[in-house]
């Protein structure tokens, strides 16, 4: 972490305001391990290491806190929040179980017009992978993945997403937004839709669990070689975080 990224990100979009900035650069310590949970974050060093005032420092901090990747200890300090690796994997198992289901009953009871909504939220991922603002793919993954499940039209499964998502949100971009995945994640909800828009149960289902599943298992198709290989670096720190 040093002046250049700071240097490179207004290169690539010189109208970018300074705090989103700042706040790319820490959310990218923090879900890469570099800032470890529970270690306290010093503004005034991490504004010195970036060349900036501590304002957008702060105000990016901010930010973090609200989403849950920054909590202030005892009212004062800041610190990166603790990030428990076993429930990680507990909450993946569990939407494991909870998305293809969702998924089969979407394919079964799905209409042309909300076929056509998926539709519009799958380019709009693809979109937003490639502009690699955080923001908009983050908010375009939720949007995805809870319209799938609102397809399904069935209440307990809706009420048990709802239940895990606030969660879910933050966890989920310890894996997306890491910058070497977009291209593949993008298209990988291309797959998802095709799967769906088939309107057959079995094949939808088959979808979500094997999109799923690169969050927690070692895969050894073909296909995934290269993305897991990323993917696995991140879950051997979290697995080694649950042996702390």
């Amino acid at each position: 972490m040093n002046k250049q990224l700071i240097i490179q990100k207004l290169n690539e979009n010189p109208f970018k305001p300074l705090v989103d900035i700042v706040y790319e650069i820490l959310l990218n310590e923090i879900i890469n391990f570099n800032f470890l949970p529970e270690t306290k974050i010093v503004e005034t060093k991490i504004a010195l290491s970036l060349g900036v005032s501590r304002t957008p420092v702060r105000e990016a901090i901010n930010l973090l806190e609200k989403e849950g990747f920054v909590q202030k200890l005892n009212g004062k300090c800041n610190i990166v929040a603790p990030f428990d690796a076993n429930d990680y994997f507990d909450l993946n198992n569990f939407r494991f179980v909870l998305e293809p289901l969702a998924a089969g009953y979407a394919a079964m009871r799905i209409t042309d017009e909300e076929l056509n909504q998926l539709y519009k939220l799958t380019v709009k991922i693809e979109s937003a992978y490639q502009s690699g603002e955080f923001k908009e793919f983050s908010k375009a993954e939720n949007d995805f993945h809870e319209y799938i499940i609102l397809c399904s039209k069935n209440k307990y499964l809706i009420e048990a997403y709802e239940n895990i998502h606030p969660k879910m949100k933050r966890y989920r971009v310890y894996i997306t937004a890491d910058s070497s995945l977009y291209d593949f994640l993008g298209q990988e909800h291309h797959f998802i839709y095709n799967s769906i828009k088939l309107k057959n149960k079995e094949v939808a289902e088959a979808a979500l669990k094997r999109h799923i599943s690169l969050l927690t298992t070692k895969s050894e198709n073909e296909m995934y070689i290269y993305n897991n290989k990323i993917i696995q670096k991140k879950l051997e720190v979290m697995n080694q975080l649950t042996q702390k």
